[in-house]
């Protein structure tokens, strides 16, 4: 697999993620109305978080991340310059 195949299906794996999780949250909430039929709003309160948290979670930690990557890789430049002498 060539580098602009691995770039394109890496690029790409955000958008089908959030597609599939959106139709998960879905689908699930519609099988648990169908199951618990008494229980209609608290399902759909418990469905709305689980669907607005759970990505902010998930986007939080994924920039927490790059920000220590970016943070480790400048700290390394620093350190290659300074012995470089370049500083």
């Amino acid at each position: 697999m060539n580098r602009v195949w691995k770039h394109f299906l890496k690029n790409l794996a955000w958008p089908v993620c959030s597609l599939a999780y959106i139709a998960a949250v879905s689908f699930g909430a519609a099988y648990a109305n169908t199951l618990f039929k008494g229980a209609g709003a608290f399902i759909a309160f418990v469905f709305a978080i689980a669907f607005v948290g759970l990505p902010v979670g998930v986007y939080l930690v994924r920039e927490m991340w790059i920000d220590a990557k970016k943070q480790v890789e400048r700290e390394n430049r620093d350190m290659l310059n300074t012995i470089k002498g370049n500083n």
